[in-house]
């Protein structure tokens, strides 16, 4: 983690002006889950800039701010961590696959389930990674992004964010997953389709987790169970 370009981070452990350091489900009169969003960057956290479209540190959190949807009951409590710099999702790799994986382990009693939200480029490597990184993974880690900027009137981004908070939240959810149009896909059984429609990624030799229409309908029979074991995190790669 040394050479990564992203600092080292215990979020919750002495960086409070990032995430509150609020235990999950204190009595505060509600009984919200918590989600923590880890933003690395990529299409959704475009904003318009002198030079084009492109991924500006504290966009998210802003929009977020202003989502109303959020706001309501029935949705969990989300503290958002934008690592710094924003990078393009064509310069993810495994120093910055093994940052998610530390975070995520760092902060895993503090929340009920966690969102990655990265470019689509390298999406599914990044989930891929994921899954293999964190044994004996408990809660969901759920990764997202989109065709079309948060920004834009029209996008893709808003339900990809909304959905990909609703699943890490949920109890049925013990893996990696990415959420992408209409669908959960597992996290290392996807791969990107498509660059230009919406229905961007597929999983071909697995059906979906979960598909999305008037409600959620899960496939409750591929889903992972509870492990028997606590999170490992391995976060040692060999990038030879």
């Amino acid at each position: 983690l040394d050479r990564c370009q992203w600092p080292a981070a215990g979020l919750l452990r002495g960086s409070a002006a990032h995430i509150p350091q609020v235990r999950i489900h204190d009595d505060d009169g509600r009984r919200r889950r918590r989600v923590l969003v880890l933003c690395t960057g990529g299409t959704l956290t475009m904003t318009p800039t002198p030079n084009g479209l492109a991924p500006v540190q504290g966009a998210l959190t802003e929009w977020m701010a202003g989502m109303r949807e959020l706001q309501q009951d029935e949705m969990p409590e989300v503290a958002v961590h934008e690592y710094s710099p924003l990078v393009d999702s064509s310069d993810m790799g495994p120093c910055e696959w093994a940052r998610l994986a530390v975070d995520i382990g760092a902060n895993y009693m503090d929340f009920d389930g966690f969102v990655v939200v990265t470019g689509t480029d390298t999406m599914a490597y990044v989930a891929s990674a994921l899954a293999f990184m964190l044994e004996n993974l408990g809660k969901p880690v759920i990764v997202t992004g989109s065709q079309i900027p948060l920004c834009e009137a029209y996008n893709d981004a808003r339900r990809n964010l909304i959905m990909s908070l609703i699943f890490a939240a949920r109890d049925s959810v013990n893996e990696v997953g990415i959420f992408f149009h209409d669908r959960l896909l597992r996290g290392c059984r996807s791969t990107k389709v498509n660059t230009h429609r919406l229905r961007a990624f597929d999983s071909p030799n697995i059906p979906p987790l979960a598909n999305i229409g008037i409600s959620i309908e899960e496939n409750g029979h591929l889903l992972l169970p509870q492990p028997r074991g606590r999170l490992r995190v391995h976060a040692e790669l060999d990038t030879r």
